[in-house]
This record gives structure tokens, sequence and C-alpha cells, in this order.
């Protein structure tokens, strides 16, 4: 049965699965590229924020990380990965709920994340987003192959802004939004 617990109270064996699905999971070639710089954001994020981890028994599902901005009124959803083999089962859905309620009692009004498209799944990759950026995002769409900002859209987001070329040129950052509290 999965549980969503806190990461940091998790022992070394999960925290290590941690580090480890972000090298072998994390779904960008902009990702962590090896288990010393996934274990330094690991404890970055505890550091700085909070993690919530999906526990099966002793296998690590999947975590999600919250870090504070603006004073602790806007937290980042970040970093967010789930096992490939567990994908499509609620898991992910789960991870953000608890994420959500973790920032309304630390006070916090609006989540905010990135998702970059580094992998030619948006009409905005591959473009020269200037100089008519809002156009762009306007008819933002997906090509077909389930970027994520479709995922974090089901769970109340809303797309507030990109990075043109944050990945490189036609590698933009998607940003999206969500209010936690009114």
């Amino acid at each position: 049965m999965t549980a969503i617990t806190d990461l940091a109270l998790e022992d070394d064996a999960i925290q290590e699965q941690a580090t480890a699905l972000l090298v072998d999971e994390f779904d960008t070639p902009h990702g962590w590229p090896d288990m010393a710089r996934a274990r330094e954001e690991v404890a970055r994020v505890l550091r700085e924020g909070f993690a919530r981890a999906a526990v099966d028994g002793t296998e690590l599902l999947g975590w999600v990380g919250g870090v504070p901005e603006y004073e602790g009124r806007v937290w980042e959803l970040h970093p967010m990965v789930v096992r490939r083999t567990h994908q499509r089962r609620g898991i992910g859905r789960s991870l953000v709920e608890s994420l959500e309620a973790e920032v309304r009692n630390r006070g916090g009004l609006t989540i905010t994340l990135g998702t970059d498209d580094d992998a030619d799944m948006t009409s905005l990759a591959g473009a020269d987003l200037y100089p008519d950026v809002l156009r762009h995002l306007s008819d933002l769409r997906d090509l077909g192959r389930n970027h994520p900002f479709l995922f974090y859209q089901r769970l109340g987001f809303v797309v507030t802004g990109v990075m043109p070329d944050a990945n490189g040129v036609g590698k933009p950052d998607i940003f999206m939004a969500k209010r936690v509290r009114r």
C-alpha cells in the first residue's frame, strides 16, 4: 500500500532512492546527470523547503519537493518525479495534493513551477518566440506527446508565462501556477 510521507523523515535507503530517481527517471535531457549532483539537489530541497514521498514498503515510487519564494507566500514545486513503471496510477496527483496541503499549512498562497520543453513536445518548442511571446503562449498546445503541462493543468495549474530559449535555442521553460489559499 502506497503512503505519502515526509521524505526528510525517511531512512537513508529511501532518500538514496530519491537521488536515484532524479538520475534514472527524470524525463529531460537537462535533469541530473549523476548521483553526486542529484544527491546535492535532494539535500538542497530538504534544507530549504520540504519534500513528500510516495512509499510502498521499502520502495520509493516518487517524490515532490517544495521550495519557498517571496518570503513563503509562493512555493516552487521542484522537482517532481514518479517511477515510469508507476505513472498514470494517481501517485503524481497524490504527491501534488500533499504538497498543496503542506504549502497551505505553512501559510503559502501560491504554488509555481516550470515545465521545460526541451524534447519538442509543444507548439513552443523549436519556435522563435520573439518578438511576439504572448501570441505564441496563447496558442500553446501539446503535439500529441503528453507534455507534463497537461498533467498540471488537470490539477488546476494555469500557464502564467514562458521563458524562451531557457534550455537552448527553441527550448523554452513553461511557467505555471496555482492559488492554494484565498
